[in-house]
């Protein structure tokens, strides 16, 4: 199941609508395989009668939907508990318990999942959505608790906070709960651990109600849910599949998403592909339909090219979905011409999208992990301010910045071939679990080194932070032959501009290296500020006290960075570009070896020619390009470095992307 439109009511809600959508998906469908119908338009749950009236619609339309197209057609449950505050006076008005968030807050738009009048809706509706002979049902993403305009993490109702007692035996009111989750110390950590525990299991016992509802009256009908980055809902995407898969253990398909919904910042496109990347990381092997969230809405052509729409879904297949969810039409009863260029951009994306489902499937992303566990929103904030203060999830986004120069990140510690922690990022592991991740290879800034500090690991990155410079300075790549081609060139952040703290770090070993030094505008040297250590342990640290995530895009910190991260990984990096090129990659594969590459030329330049070092044994790869061009090109010894091979690609268009397949 490659592609999916989603298709709002005003386009079939009446047989004019209904007439003027097929006439218009008609000539395409050989690109179409699946069709889910909105239940709403606006984004507050409806009275059962509305629903009910639209479900017998919706059970006409459906036969005539999959004759015209040959494809299957299923049912999208717009809003279970609701997203937003939106069109209040035509939705659901029960005085049923609304979301509630820490300061007594209410979205008036959505409903607490723990009360059961509110459980007794959701249960009717899926029961009338199933009778209503859809192929599938798309649970939307607003089962969620965070997020929910105007207020943010919910829900603190009285409903929630009994239950929460009743689960740990605590007599909290709202009040001094959030008081408890704010308080410091590691008392406020496990109490934010155990939210977080409450939190996934309401999500579940939701779900299970749209099991129970749906196989009462159609046993083994596929059910599926949208997420987004689900860390304070605690990330339980493997608990959330059993309570959708029921006991007869059912099929569950996924729609990973997140906001990207214009292109006036082009890169974004690859934060949604990361994003949709952890999702996929945290789904059970057993989910094996992953359609990521094509979302254009408002659906204003001008603010989103056609163009980006493809390249976002290559992305999103590249990071770990096996297939795409379109929400690019209007929702307005008119005709939906200004929307053809999509459709004809589907069908002649399709050959590389599905070459790209075909070769890539469920292989592991490889690469540099950020690394990154379901619990790591308990330490977000300050010890006596969860919600205030830095923010952990701001602190690991910030290290994909290195797909941005040619390094490939991955989303788990399966694919992992060197690790990196920012921030308060390491205090989300135990132990036990930091000990494992240093006798590896890993990239950290000095906040994360005054985390570890808290564990008392510090000594195994072989360096202390011993000084601070808030102007004026400037990094300095030495000479050291770890540091590759980037030796002896210089980085200047302009910390008067972009203001950000520079640190002087004190070796405290002989074996500690320094890598880059710390210059002012007279040239005087104020220390190293960049080291590699090898621990006790056998594990590669490097620590990194200039604009570690910022700013690193000029030729030495980007030709610094792959040769250190080279050495972190002892030459286990799955591909590497050596070129001075912005070329995003992502690395799938097994065995320790790289079976394949999806390359996207993220520049308005052209290149000419472009070298990358691939980990594999095989002599030749073949390159996949839409709209359907396949060439292929022998590799080479990669300069000494052993298990390694050099490819050469040429004429790579500006944002374009191809797929390297490991040949022969």
């Amino acid at each position: 199941m490659l592609i999916m439109f989603r298709i709002a009511p005003n386009h079939w809600i009446d047989d004019r609508g209904l007439d003027r959508l097929l006439d218009f998906l008609r000539p395409y469908s050989d690109s179409i395989d699946e069709v889910a119908l909105f239940t709403g338009y606006t984004h507050a749950p409806l009275p059962l009668d509305t629903l009910e009236r639209r479900f017998s619609r919706m059970a006409a339309v459906m036969p005539a939907i999959r004759r015209t197209l040959n494809a299957r057609v299923g049912i999208n449950v717009l809003a279970t508990m609701g997203h937003h505050e939106e069109n209040l006076d035509s939705s659901l008005g029960e005085p049923w318990q609304r979301l509630v968030d820490p300061s007594g807050r209410r979205c008036r738009g959505s409903f607490c999942p723990s009360d059961p009048a509110m459980l007794s809706y959701v249960e009717s509706l899926y029961a009338a959505v199933a009778e209503a002979g859809p192929d599938f049902i798309w649970v939307d993403d607003d089962v969620r608790l965070m997020g929910h305009a105007p207020v943010s993490a919910t829900c603190f109702c009285n409903l929630c906070v009994d239950r929460f007692n009743a689960e740990y035996g605590t007599g909290y009111v709202r009040e001094t709960l959030v008081s408890s989750l704010d308080g410091g110390g590691d008392e406020a950590l496990e109490l934010r651990r155990r939210w977080l525990e409450h939190n996934r299991n309401k999500i579940a016992d939701l779900l299970s109600r749209v099991e129970r509802a749906v196989h009462s009256v159609s046993p083994g009908l596929p059910l599926g849910m949208m997420t987004g980055d689900r860390f304070y809902e605690g990330y339980d995407f493997g608990s959330w599949t059993v309570a959708l898969s029921g006991d007869d253990r059912s099929p569950v398909i996924w729609r990973p998403g997140g906001g990207f919904y214009w292109d006036d910042r082009l890169s974004a496109m690859f934060e949604k592909a990361h994003d949709i990347g952890r999702q996929t990381a945290a789904l059970p092997g057993e989910v094996d339909v992953i359609q990521s969230e094509i979302e254009n809405f408002p659906y204003q052509l001008m603010k989103k090219s056609v163009r980006t729409t493809m390249l976002e879904t290559v992305a999103h297949i590249a990071a770990g979905a096996t297939g795409a969810a379109l929400n690019v039409l209007g929702g307005f009863p008119e005709p939906l011409d200004e929307y053809q260029p999509f459709l004809d951009s589907v069908r002649e994306f399709r050959p590389f999208l599905a070459k790209l489902r075909d070769t890539l499937g469920r292989s592991p992303v490889l690469g540099v992990f950020p690394a990154w566990n379901r619990d790591i929103l308990a330490f977000s904030g300050t010890r006596s301010d969860w919600f205030g203060g830095p923010s952990i999830l701001e602190a690991l986004k910030r290290q994909y910045v290195l797909s941005e120069i040619g390094i490939p990140t991955c989303y788990s510690r399966e694919g992992s071939r060197v690790s990196t922690l920012s921030g308060a990022t390491p205090l989300a592991f135990d132990d036990d679990e930091l000990t494992d991740l240093l006798r590896g290879g890993v990239l950290m800034d000095v906040a994360a080194w005054h985390s570890l500090k808290r564990r008392g690991l510090e000594h195994l990155t072989g360096v202390e932070p011993v000084e601070s410079f808030d102007h004026d300075a400037s990094e300095l790549i030495t000479d050291h032959p770890l540091n590759g081609a980037g030796r002896l060139r210089m980085r200047d952040c302009r910390q008067s501009f972009w203001p950000e703290t520079a640190h002087r770090l004190g070796p405290l070993s002989d074996d500690t290296v320094v890598l880059s030094e710390l210059r002012d505008y007279d040239g005087n040297n104020l220390g190293p500020c960049m080291t590699g250590y090898e621990n006790e342990l056998g594990g590669r640290v490097v620590v990194a006290g200039y604009y570690p995530w910022r700013l690193i895009h000029n030729l030495g910190k980007s030709a610094q960075l792959k040769a250190v991260l080279s050495w972190l990984s002892r030459d286990s990096l799955p591909v590497v570009v050596e070129d001075f090129a912005k070329v995003v990659a992502w690395a799938r594969g097994g065995d320790g070896m790289t079976s394949a590459v999806v390359l996207f030329n993220a520049s308005l330049d052209h290149i000419d020619s472009l070298r990358l070092r691939v980990r594999t044994d095989r002599k030749s790869a073949s390159i996949f390009t839409s709209p359907g061009s396949e060439s292929v090109i022998s590799g080479e010894g990669s300069g000494g470095v052993p298990g390694y091979r050099s490819f050469e690609i040429s004429d790579f268009a500006p944002w374009t992307a191809c797929l390297l397949v490991m040949g022969d």
